[in-house]
């Protein structure tokens, strides 16, 4: 190159990725894969799973990463090989991505750069944030009837497709209604909806009952969701009949969502996944990077997902974050309780169930374990500890001559029980009674101010990197691609804070509040 060109080269990403990005991917982590005795893969693990990032980053199609690849000089040059060398096929990338499939979903990949980034470039792991983000795979987003209307389409041609024979045994009606239904189903009325939902109803019911006992047609993945269809959408289905199908007021939130990608589910927030999201967000780091994701069902409550993305953090960094502050919508009593045991104190607001008794079990005072009231608002101790029936619970007994004159007696939550007034709770209950207490302050407050900058980086994922609408289908690849964008992300950042390294203008980057 020209000296004058190489040295702008030299100021763009592409100088920092090749020196500094690049070695955090460990080819050593892929030798499993390929044969010791039969040389070595065809193309440099790090330049394809490079070209699998940057694709992620920029949100490119396949074809369009490796034109980059193929033609772009700052991608060679990033990927530290020559312009003879740039070159791939469409294959490879497939069937890298199948390897990563079979590794977790890319998971080790994700923790184990992540880790060798972090390293890298100082940053502390000791406060982190949690959210969830809702995404849609590359589907369409259909109404009822239009889901039973693609099911039922879909499994015909399939049918037409692989038992043409068998396919003949259906009534020429009916196929006309899905393999030909310009001007039937295609742009029904919301008048007409109702009445054509109930005859998509009665076509399903007929087809599962004509070819449920069939073995080849049963044995069919599209026979499978129109059955699975039905079942979920219907109110008893073995006692319908060919003149009427019943439907179910509402389906459950985990049924059937698409026939194009049968893990889709449905949730608040609407159809597709849950992705959820860790980052770091100490402020002395001069940037901040994801350190756990993970996908679930849309339907899927963020209440369970705590322990998990704690474990996560703790693979990725090698220890447990101190703090972790996330929404309300992952505080309860037991998950407080649960980060506590894996040393992380869980910074989240519990959220108010209505007006609160001016006395609550926050006001009494317990011992560290949250097992044993030490004494009450007033000062008394209770006279002795019991556990109930099932033992889940710990009941406090009270003098009941001591709680006569008491001036807290009409507000107290202790309630009379033969020879005491007795307060039962729970070690999460003591939690949340302590939680309610504690974020009313103005010290919690301040901390809980890290939270929301978490919102920025979940839009910047969406809007500079795809992640709201996804090119694939299926959980697993859904998996693979969001742990891909999320590794990209974290990349673009440490790439990014080098740059600036390099032209003198870094400073510590605070977090976004």
């Amino acid at each position: 190159m020209d000296p004058d060109k190489r040295a702008r080269l030299e100021g763009t990403w592409a100088h920092q990725y090749r020196n500094h990005a690049l070695p955090l991917i460990d080819e050593e982590r892929f030798a499993k894969y390929f044969a010791v005795d039969n040389g070595r893969p065809n193309k440099s693990v790090r330049m394809v799973v490079s070209v699998l990032i940057l694709k992620e980053i920029k949100n490119l199609t396949d074809q369009e990463a490796l034109e980059q690849l193929e033609w772009n000089a700052a991608w060679q040059y990033a990927l530290d090989i020559t312009p003879e060398e740039a070159h791939t096929c469409q294959k490879t990338l497939h069937n890298f991505r199948k390897l990563l499939l079979d590794d977790d979903e890319g998971a080790g990949l994700f923790e184990g750069t992540t880790a060798r980034l972090i390293e890298a470039a100082g940053l502390r792991t000791g406060r982190q944030r949690l959210d969830s983000t809702h995404i849609v795979s590359n589907i369409r987003l259909l109404t009822r009837l239009g889901l039973f209307v693609d099911t039922i389409t879909t499994f015909l041609k399939e049918l037409k497709k692989v038992h043409p024979r068998i396919c003949a045994q259906v009534a020429e009606e009916l196929l006309g209604r899905y393999l030909d239904r310009e001007g039937y189903f295609a742009d029904a009325r919301s008048s007409e909806a109702k009445r054509r939902l109930s005859e998509a109803a009665v076509d399903a019911y007929w087809l599962v009952e004509r070819f449920g006992d069939h073995r080849s047609v049963a044995a069919m993945e599209l026979f499978g969701l129109l059955r699975r269809l039905y079942e979920e959408q219907c109110v008893s289905p073995e006692n319908a009949t060919p003149e009427k199908v019943e439907l179910q007021e509402k389906p459950s939130s985990s049924s059937l969502q698409s026939p194009s990608d049968p893990d889709v589910t449905y949730g608040h927030k609407g159809k597709g996944y849950e992705v959820q999201l860790t980052e770091t967000c100490g402020e002395d780091n001069s940037f901040q990077v994801a350190t756990s994701v993970s996908v679930n069902g849309a339907h899927e409550s963020d209440q369970h997902q705590v322990e998990s993305a704690i474990e996560q953090i703790e693979r990725t960094c090698g220890l447990a974050p101190e703090e972790l502050e996330a929404d309300s919508g992952y505080a309860s009593g037991e998950n407080i309780i649960k980060a506590e045991k894996q040393g992380t104190e869980l910074v989240a607001p519990i959220g108010s169930k209505g007006p609160e008794s001016p006395v609550t079990l926050g006001d009494f005072e317990f011992d560290e374990t949250g097992e044993r009231v030490l004494q009450c608002p007033a000062g008394q101790c209770p006279v002795e500890h019991r556990g109930t029936s099932g033992g889940k619970a710990t009941v406090a007994c009270f003098d009941p001559e001591q709680c006569e004159g008491c001036f807290l007696r009409d507000m107290c939550p202790a309630e009379r029980r033969r020879k005491h007034r007795v307060v039962r709770f729970t070690p999460a209950d003591v939690a949340v009674a302590k939680r309610r207490m504690e974020q009313e302050t103005p010290e919690f407050k301040e901390r809980y101010k890290l939270r929301s900058g978490i919102e920025a980086t979940n839009s910047e994922l969406k809007r500079r990197h795809g992640l709201g609408k996804l090119r694939v289908r299926r959980r697993r690849r859904v998996g693979l691609s969001v742990r891909l964008k999320v590794l990209g992300m974290n990349i673009k950042r440490y790439v990014g804070h080098l740059i600036d390294v390099s032209a003198g203008t870094a400073v510590p980057v605070p977090c976004t509040c």
